[in-house]
């Protein structure tokens, strides 16, 4: 059985290929189809990544933190 982002990965090519076959209606040129199919695509990755992501939210607020606190330490090395 597949869990919530293996849908979200079968889901994105769906979507550029719903662009893509919406496109060949003639009144619909394929970039604007693929624009659409890409745009419903982000909005699924935006889910995935950001709205509910894979990893626990404690975990990754950490591990922010840590990356932004050693960002400043080597900008600050850089600039002695």
């Amino acid at each position: 059985m597949l869990d919530r982002y293996e849908w979200v990965l079968v889901g994105i090519p769906i979507a550029l290929l719903a662009g893509a076959v919406v496109s060949l209606h003639p009144s619909v040129a394929l970039s604007h189809g693929l624009a659409g199919g890409s745009l419903l695509s982000s909005v699924l990755l935006y889910d995935a990544l950001f709205r509910n992501p894979p990893v626990d939210p404690g975990a990754a607020e950490a591990a922010a933190t840590a990356g932004v606190g050693i960002g400043w330490v080597l900008t600050l090395l850089a600039l002695l």
